[in-house]
């Protein structure tokens, strides 16, 4: 018997296991949204996502029906596939590159994807919102628990939070990526009281932020509550004003925090760039001679994957403190990897994302897609700043990532299809 034959006759003797199948894909989903951030969890991190995506394609097997969801990012996502493949041919070591291109990209495509097809309908995005904030609540308890259990205080970075995550760069990033979801959630949930509980929820998780000691996520988050009240109002240009103004002098009161010093010189900043020491002197250093390397052949990548730094350049590895294996910076990382054409791809897909899913107007209470997709533009925004000073395009943080914004597109596939439907019906009363 056919496949085809088999899944009619399964719909017709169990009309209900196209659903069954579908709740068990988004349990997983569910369950891997959760998990992400968690460490050393790796075997539940891929049980997850295998579950997922096997219980998804029964799902559609079984319903006898599937229309492939291309998204605004099919032609972008294949020009990025394009240059890792290409990157392949130039690699200085090319079975890592081909297992990073496995590991990274391939399965950033498969949850990207799943999470377009995930959403079925807005109760399904309100299910992983939820899910969002109840991981957020135990790393923010965890984390300011862990923090001063350790020792840590408000006025050294001798601690950094870490909460359940691997280091206190990883939680940074892994804030980054939820934060906004947490600012526009009261968008969703309209219950009266509620509110308290939010602001509380909002003054808790920036502390565990500030705890990380880490100025690019003070940066980024400060970015994503700009950018999430800006969308919020109407008169926008006025607000970005008033509220860019706000956010210089708050950036500029976090910069003169105790902490917020790594042992830089900021004096020399201006006069001589190499010797202002600390992190800053070292993300410099880097830079520099990543730029260097690729002015010699724009197109040539060195592979995809952030260790083909060491290999391709030992001599700078072998005269420089071991934190510098990579370029420190997601752009200048893939630009090295994968050529300019790398960077071109994925300056693209973040372009497109902000382009296709900014709200032209405030997004409405209850509308879970709107806000949705409007919390994905402050996500992918300052996700792009944090990883001007890292590169957490990789592992669990990207992971985050593609699945967040395969959700947000999904979000607004149902959009497009209610305006269609709208639509017919109403040619339907002409």
């Amino acid at each position: 018997m056919s496949a085809a034959r088999l899944s009619a006759v399964l719909w017709q003797e169990y009309p209900g296991l196209a659903d069954t199948f579908y709740r068990l894909a988004r349990l997983f989903a569910l369950g891997l949204v959760f998990i992400l951030p968690l460490e050393a969890i790796t075997a539940a991190r891929e049980i997850a996502v295998v579950g997922m995506l096997f219980f998804l394609v029964l799902f559609f097997w079984a319903r006898h029906e599937f229309s492939f969801r291309s998204t605004v990012l099919f032609w972008p996502l294949i020009f990025y596939v394009a240059t890792t493949v290409f990157s392949l041919f130039t690699a200085v070591d090319m079975a890592y590159t081909l297992k990073e291109l496995r590991a990274e990209v391939l399965k950033g495509l498969l949850l990207f994807y799943a999470g377009v097809h995930l959403i079925q309908d807005e109760e399904n995005l309100k299910q992983f919102w939820g899910v969002i904030l109840v991981g957020l609540a135990v790393m923010t308890v965890t984390g300011l628990i862990f923090f001063f259990h350790e020792g840590g205080s408000l006025l050294n970075h001798a601690v950094r939070a870490g909460s359940l995550h691997s280091g206190y760069g990883t939680l940074g990033t892994y804030l980054v990526l939820v934060w906004p979801y947490l600012l526009l959630a009261p968008l969703v949930w309209t219950r009266t009281g509620a509110k308290w509980l939010w602001l509380a929820f909002v003054l808790a998780t920036a502390v565990l932020a500030y705890t990380t000691y880490n100025r690019a996520a003070w940066l980024a988050m400060l970015l994503q509550a700009v950018l999430c009240l800006v969308m919020l109002t109407r008169h926008r240009l006025r607000a970005l004003l008033l509220v860019g103004l706000a956010a210089l002098l708050v950036a500029g009161l976090m910069f003169t925090a105790p902490g917020s010093r790594h042992g830089e010189r900021w004096d020399r900043l201006v006069t001589n760039p190499l010797k202002t020491g600390g992190t800053a002197g070292d993300l410099l250093t880097l830079w520099v001679y990543s730029y260097k390397q690729v002015k010699k052949d724009p197109f040539r990548g060195i592979g995809l994957g952030r260790h083909s730094f060491s290999k391709a350049f030992p001599n700078f590895r072998a005269t420089h403190q071991p934190l510098l294996w990579h370029a420190h910076n997601t752009f200048v990382d893939l630009t090295l990897q994968l050529g300019v054409q790398g960077l071109i791809a994925i300056l693209l897909i973040m372009g497109v994302l902000v382009w296709f899913l900014w709200p032209h107007s405030p997004p409405v209470g209850g509308e879970a897609a709107r806000a949705f997709g409007a919390a994905t533009v402050a996500m992918v925004a300052g996700f792009c700043l944090r990883n001007l000073f890292d590169d957490f395009f990789v592992d669990d943080t990207g992971m985050m990532f593609w699945l967040l914004t395969g959700l947000a597109l999904g979000g607004r596939e149902l959009i497009r299809s209610r305006a269609g439907a709208r639509q017919i019906a109403a040619l339907g009363r002409t």
